[in-house]
């Protein structure tokens, strides 16, 4: 089977590599991605999850405070909003699946403290939404460097060995910041003189370990490479997909690194999109839907909410592999086993 992500290809680096395991190793880790992202300040975490609510801790986010965000996220950004307190409220998004910032008006009210934007499966959020009392860029979907200023959380989970934590990073400039990050991440724990201590903030147990820094440490050396590799991908699956009345690619910018390959189906597919996507998988393809609506989960379920670009992007949505540990024939492969489904479909169409 073609993976959907890397991750399982990655364990090889667990086998081959030795870790270093010196005090110093998550420092080195925050310079590391404080060159890459070209950000002053980079605080690691343990999960995106642990990450994000933190950024939302330390901007003073907390119950009944309304903070808008698509609908089709990562499930990291659902969880930490709940922890928080916070009210979630939706904005619809472009067909590229990223928020669509004129639609935020509506979502408003004297609530709102915070807006989250986010890339979507690498393609990054060009929206600059003027009305958000605080911006959060959630770049967990980017491997490519994509800081722009604002407070914001970004992974190398994409390149993470599975059995490792997947890490997580509030980026920001500001020294307060960074300095209370550091304590919520550490339970908020203040030391002082021999058994003493403060606890100075609310915090939780999520910094990442110095095994988990000393991958992610060594994963940073071959990033530029991967991202590389990546793009060369997305260019390849461009190349063999290019016209066709059944499916759209989502565009992206030269600079984005895909982290999967989103295409949207026509919808004459809608219907027997489970029969493609069976069908892709039984050509020994990994195939995924990265996300629903939340609005439509037990957890988070709202009947009263109503995204019409949301919910056709759902329906439409199929991601294909697109990573740096495909080969060349097995894009190939993705290609020949995508094409061969879609095609198989539109003339079988709906069973009823």
């Amino acid at each position: 089977m073609i993976p959907i992500s890397a991750r399982a290809r990655e364990r090889e680096a667990l086998r081959h590599f030795q870790f270093e395991d010196d005090t110093d190793i998550l420092l080195s880790l925050e310079d590391d991605v404080c060159r890459y992202q070209h950000c002053v300040y980079a605080v690691a975490f343990h999960t995106p999850e642990s990450a994000l609510l933190a950024a939302l801790n330390v901007s003073g986010i907390g119950e009944g405070d309304a903070v808008i965000t698509s609908a089709m996220a990562p499930l990291h950004r659902f969880t930490a909003l709940w922890r928080s307190r916070a009210v979630i409220r939706y904005a619809d998004i472009s067909l590229d699946g990223t928020l669509y910032e004129y639609t935020l008006p509506k979502a408003m009210d004297a609530k709102t403290k915070a807006v989250i934007c986010g890339a979507f499966e690498g393609i990054a959020d060009p929206s600059t939404p003027k009305e958000a009392p605080l911006l959060i860029d959630d770049l967990t979907g980017c491997l490519a460097p994509a800081f722009r200023g604002n407070l914001s959380v970004w992974t190398l989970e994409p390149m993470m060995p599975e059995g490792c934590e997947k890490t997580g990073f509030v980026l920001t400039n500001d020294a307060v910041t960074a300095g209370r990050l550091r304590l919520f991440a550490t339970q908020g724990l203040k030391s002082g003189t021999l058994w003493n201590y403060d606890l100075a903030e609310h915090g939780t147990d999520s910094l990442l370990s110095r095994f988990g820094a000393s991958v992610a440490r060594r994963q940073m050396k071959n990033i530029d490479a991967c991202c590389a590799l990546r793009s060369a991908a997305a260019g390849h699956l461009d190349e063999r997909l290019k016209q066709s009345n059944l499916f759209e690619r989502v565009k992206r910018a030269p600079a984005d690194v895909p982290n999967t390959y989103p295409v949207r189906l026509a919808p004459e597919l809608f219907c027997p999109k489970e029969d493609i996507f069976a069908e892709i998988r039984n050509g020994g393809v990994e195939v995924s839907v990265c996300c629903k609506p939340v609005y439509k989960t037990t957890a988070f379920r709202d009947d009263t909410v109503r995204l019409p670009v949301t919910e056709d992007f759902y329906k439409a949505l199929l991601q294909l592999p697109c990573h740096h540990r495909l080969s060349r024939d097995e894009v190939g492969t993705v290609a020949d086993v995508f094409l061969k489904a879609v095609e198989t479909y539109a003339y079988r169409g709906c069973r009823f």
